[in-house]
């Protein structure tokens, strides 16, 4: 199955990613949580998040939205 993988980075650091079946509802979701920003001790983390095509997906192995 070819899915869109939402990959969401906090400064470097990849916080996860969630399998959509739907193009739309990825860039939805990266609109809403891109930009966003987070104080650390390191200073304030910028929250950036990107859509990818997957062309595979094992759907028994990963839950896709």
């Amino acid at each position: 199955m070819t899915c869109f993988m939402l990959s969401c980075l906090l400064g470097a650091v990849n916080t996860g990613s969630i399998y959509f079946k739907n193009v739309n509802d990825c860039l939805y979701y990266s609109e809403r949580l891109s930009g966003q920003t987070m104080e650390s001790e390191e200073g304030i983390k910028k929250y950036e998040c990107i859509c990818k095509v997957v062309p595979y997906v094992n759907t028994k192995k990963i839950k896709v939205y």
